[in-house]
């Protein structure tokens, strides 16, 4: 979602931060402490206008390692600080935590929480990550928040230089530096710890050598230290003190390559590691890598992950993005289970989710293609109960599926073989105009009303509607299908190895589907200038090619369609 058009600040217009999928991003530059300042101000107000806090209550505040979460030289920490003050709030500073340590310690304590990260994006830009008491902020709250923030930007714009907190370039005029009390950071990532100690046998893992990827992860010593509580022999490897984005949702083979040297060296050592874990930035996302027979590593891909850890903890309902590879639909299919697939992002998911649940509709969870999971019902763990956690978690599947694999004797490479032989990959332009991206979308999402889904079967069209209905397409509409297939067909051709369309979807973005069982589904980024491309196909080869092809410079398949809007 798009913020309000932006006022004149001293007559300059700063960039304002922007919903995406999952909180407020931008780059480092545009996040002056004015920038900062302005949204959290407004994101407080909303919950203070909506009584979900009440003055002088706490707010929870995190952060993850980048340099310009809390450095010497930038710290957004600070300003959001500052604007939890002056709002007649406490600030409960927790440190640098994972995303879902902040989050269930909030829960915990029922009250608001705010983590300053930019999860997996490079360095040079971050975000907010703003939650209610009763969890994340969901899509429904966004435009109200919006608003508030624009209230406090008026505000702030207007205020006469002599009384402004800050200078022509929207920094503090004068810069507090906060000491953080180390206590709360404990007892906050101990309790975090816990919840799965709890759930999980003692020295279950014992007997198991693992290989944890460090970099520069803010859960990176957590991690180590719960799998070694848990029994495990660990490898700490590539520790970083640089940030290093780690996107779990498109491992490079270059990764891959760097991640095999690290585990050539632990053998030469004399270690034997059965798998690589670890997690990106702000650690609400895995990375789970299995060893084969030749002590070559194998990605497990974060939606296939997901389907074995949902699988394990014997979910009911499931919920995932449209985007997730149509594996796990035919996986879960054996379990007569039917995934509801929503839009990309975590505030879908949740909806989703709690509507689901709300219905009696068993245990219910979700997970992302990135890995990250979230549980929305209490279930009974090995050894405990694991209580709703709705945002997204990178221990529990890390831990389920090692635990599970420990039990049954068996690799995780086999494990992942039980899976349909379905492949995932996903790529993205960085720069790709905005605008070009929305013309995209909008050529090729057929004009009908209320739809999320279409295809051919025998000699006509079938709507799915977002009501849930499903109708047959009439003469006219079958004509426009048909000529919005033969128009893609130009991009998507036989000489790039596609099929024909069978099947488009238009819940988040275009999703194409071909008769060869490959996938195609264009995206745009909700708050950057990057369009994303993800592919579905029978072997890795081919989802590699894919996605060569469509980001292919400078006249890929991505490109093509840019020059025709």
């Amino acid at each position: 979602m798009e913020a309000p058009t932006a006022l004149t600040f001293r007559n300059q217009t700063p960039e304002c931060l922007q919903f995406g999928t999952s909180g407020l991003r931008g780059k480092v530059e545009a996040m002056t402490d004015l920038e900062v300042y302005i949204n959290t101000c407004g994101f407080l107000d909303y919950l203070l206008q909506t009584h979900r806090i009440e003055p002088g209550q706490k707010v929870c505040l995190g952060g993850d390692l980048r340099p310009s979460s809390d450095g010497p030289e930038r710290s957004i920490m600070r300003a959001v600080a500052r604007a939890i003050e002056d709002q007649g709030l406490v600030v409960s500073c927790l440190g640098r935590l994972p995303t879902p340590a902040l989050m269930h310690e909030a829960l915990k304590q029922q009250v608001a929480s705010i983590m300053v990260t930019g999860s997996h994006i490079p360095f040079d830009r971050n975000g907010i990550k703003c939650n209610k008491p009763d969890g994340e902020v969901l899509k429904s709250d966004e435009s109200a928040i919006l608003s508030c923030v624009q209230s406090v930007r008026r505000l702030q714009y207007a205020m006469p230089t002599e009384r402004s907190l800050f200078d022509d370039a929207g920094w503090f005029r004068s810069a507090k530096h906060d000491r953080w009390d180390d206590t709360a950071h404990q007892l906050a990532a101990q309790s975090y710890l816990e919840r799965y100690r709890k759930a999980f046998p003692p020295k279950c893992l014992l007997g198991m050598e693992l290989l944890v990827y460090q970099h520069s992860a803010v859960g990176r010593d957590l991690l180590v230290q719960l799998l070694e509580d848990l029994g495990a022999k660990v490898w700490a490897v590539g520790r970083s003190e640089t940030f290093v984005p780690i996107d779990t949702e498109d491992i490079s083979i270059e990764r891959l390559n760097a991640l095999q040297s690290m585990l050539d060296e632990v053998i030469e050592q004399g270690g034997k590691p059965s798998a690589l874990v670890s997690t990106d930035g702000d650690s609400d996302r895995p990375l789970v890598c299995g060893v084969d027979g030749w002590n070559r590593l194998q990605f497990i891909p974060g939606d296939l992950l997901g389907c074995l850890v949902a699988e394990e903890l014997g979910i009911q309902s499931v919920v995932v993005p449209i985007s997730t590879n149509d594996g796990v639909d035919r996986h879960l299919a054996k379990h007569q289970i039917q995934p509801y697939k929503t839009r990309i992002g975590s505030p879908h998911v949740i909806e989703c989710m709690r509507a689901l649940r709300s219905q009696g509709n068993g245990s219910v969870a979700g997970w992302e293609a990135n890995g990250g999971f979230l549980l929305s019902s209490r279930i009974q763990g090995e050894s405990g109960v694991l209580e709703p956690l709705e945002t997204r978690d990178a221990m529990l599947p890390i831990l389920t599926l090692l635990r599970s694999c420990h039990r049954s004797s068996v690799s995780l490479v086999d494990r992942l073989g039980e899976l349909p032989a379905r492949f995932g990959k996903a790529g993205l332009i960085d720069q790709f105009p905005q605008a070009a991206s929305r013309q995209i979308l909008k050529r090729w999402t057929p004009p009908i009303a209320q739809l999320t889904d279409w295809e051919w079967q025998g000699a006509g069209g079938f709507f799915r509607l977002t009501d849930g209905s499903r109708r047959e397409a009439d003469h006219e509409e079958s004509m426009i299908m048909a000529h919005l297939c033969e128009e893609a067909s130009r991009h998507f051709s036989p000489d790039l190895g596609y099929g024909t369309i069978t099947r488009i979807n238009v819940i988040d973005g275009v999703r194409f589907y071909f008769d060869s069982g490959d996938i195609a589904h264009i995206r745009p980024s909700g708050n950057a200038p990057q369009l994303r491309f993800y592919a579905v196909a029978d072997s890795q080869q081919r989802v590699n090619h894919m996605v060569e092809q469509a980001l292919s410079e400078p006249a890929g398949l991505l490109r093509s369609m840019e020059l025709e809007v």
